[in-house]
């Protein structure tokens, strides 16, 4: 069977080495067309979307969605025939060798010298810059791993880790030195019950991409589309009780009993809504501008995502999202509208918008559920935020840990994904 590799041949600047798969649009063994989006990376200045050069079969996936690439790398083969199922595609040496290799951190060569001359510039990935810049982190002050002192993301964690740390011993150090490896925290232990994640209204399981590679090694994590909303558009819901049904039964075909819930806006309603139903044990619950808290919510930016069918109408309500319309990747209009055209559930937005948001309103209250719950729980709120009022977090039990962020407005996960990330995750630990 004759493949044709996928791959980037270049990345927007000569210091950009490997790129960060962000979604896959397809699962290996889909029919595509000449034209059809495959994946989409990143790197460090924006997402690009590369698209099908042939028709055929997507035979094979090389690195997946949160993991890095080299620049030239083979991410995944085109067949021109069906693969068989349990029959991999042919490959070659190159190809293969690349699949070999750990997807997530390609380790070959990284007992290269990881000292860079003076004054030259720091060379790092896509990921390591983003995380760098998020914390105020100057690159020419760390050491790469890497080949030829590359910075890597676990260089950034050990530098994040090694700051904290001095934070922490601040005034309580004592005259016996004691010896410490500039290595990264201890990796937490890997949690029996996984960390599921539930997005918002108009969204789908992708937003989570930028946090999901930064949740602490040991945490597992399932992340599901809402009813009616990415691969599951075929199934819309016209009450939050029918969600947090249809979330339970999927759950509980994956095998899933018990579960830490972290939702955002109607997701965190969601989440709510399945801790009340009492079909899933919970250990702990984040909610990210969730809705349930109130009735007030921004009908016309509801009613913008519901209707928008070309770039140029979608793009002034998701910067409605956000404190900072810089925080919105270039071109996330253009890959959320075709997201939405290819699973074509426009309709099923718009029918579930008017009844789950009657009259521009919440047509739902889970400010008791929230009261409920006798798991750790922390709210994370924008106090830019202009879809659902970042008033509503008052109404947060004194058990929770509500934090309100500066200059964020509706996405947390979007405008400050390592702090969301670094939340999810001592929320997790709390529960032991």
């Amino acid at each position: 069977m004759a493949t044709h590799p996928i791959s980037i041949d270049s990345a927007g600047g000569e210091y950009m080495e490997t790129v960060l798969v962000i979604a896959w649009a397809m699962k290996s063994g889909d029919p595509v067309k000449t034209g059809d989006l495959l994946v989409t990376v990143e790197t460090a200045k924006a997402a690009t979307e590369i698209e099908a050069d042939r028709d055929g079969w997507l035979a094979e996936i090389f690195f997946a969605e949160g993991q890095e690439a080299p620049v030239g790398a083979v991410l995944g083969t085109i067949a021109d025939a069906k693969p068989m199922a349990g029959q991999p595609a042919s490959v070659g040496p190159a190809t293969a060798a690349a699949a070999a290799a750990n997807p997530r951190e390609l380790v070959a060569d990284e007992a290269s010298s990881s000292i860079r001359p003076p004054g030259s510039r720091a060379v790092a990935s896509p990921l390591a810059r983003r995380l760098a810049a998020s914390a105020g982190l100057d690159l020419a002050t760390i050491s790469g791993s890497g080949p030829h002192g590359r910075i890597k993301k676990r260089d950034i964690d050990a530098a994040l880790a090694a700051r904290t740390n001095e934070h922490d011993d601040a005034g309580q150090r004592t005259p016996t030195a004691v010896q410490t490896s500039p290595v990264a925290a201890p990796a937490l232990a890997r949690q029996t019950a996984p960390v599921v994640l539930i997005h918002g209204f108009g969204s789908d399981r992708s937003v989570w991409r930028q946090v999901v590679p930064l949740l602490q090694s040991g945490i597992d994590t399932i992340s599901l589309d809402l009813p009616g909303h990415g691969t599951e558009s075929a199934r819309p819901a016209s009450s939050i009780e029918e969600i947090a049904f249809l979330l339970s039964d999927r759950l509980e075909e994956m095998g899933v009993g018990n579960a830490h819930l972290v939702g955002h806006s109607l997701g965190g309603a969601a989440a709510l809504a399945l801790a009340r139903l009492g079909r899933l044990a919970v250990r702990s619950v984040t909610l990210l501008a969730p809705g349930g808290l109130g009735p007030e919510i921004n009908a016309s930016f509801i009613a913008g995502l519901a209707r928008a069918t070309t770039v140029q109408a979608l793009q002034p309500w998701l910067t409605v999202m956000v404190g900072d319309p810089a925080a919105l990747p270039s071109g996330y209009a253009q890959a959320a509208l075709r997201q939405m055209e290819k699973a074509g559930n426009r309709d099923a937005i718009a029918a579930m918008a008017e009844s789950l948001f009657p009259d521009g309103t919440q047509g739902f209250d889970l400010a008791g559920a929230l009261g409920e719950l006798a798991v750790p729980t922390r709210l994370i709120w924008g106090r830019l935020d202009r879809v659902i009022p970042a008033a509503h977090a008052a109404r947060a039990p004194g058990f929770t840990a509500v934090h309100l962020l500066d200059g964020v407005g509706h996405v947390p996960q979007i405008e400050a994904p390592v702090l969301t990330a670094r939340l999810i995750t001592e929320t997790v630990r709390s529960a032991g």
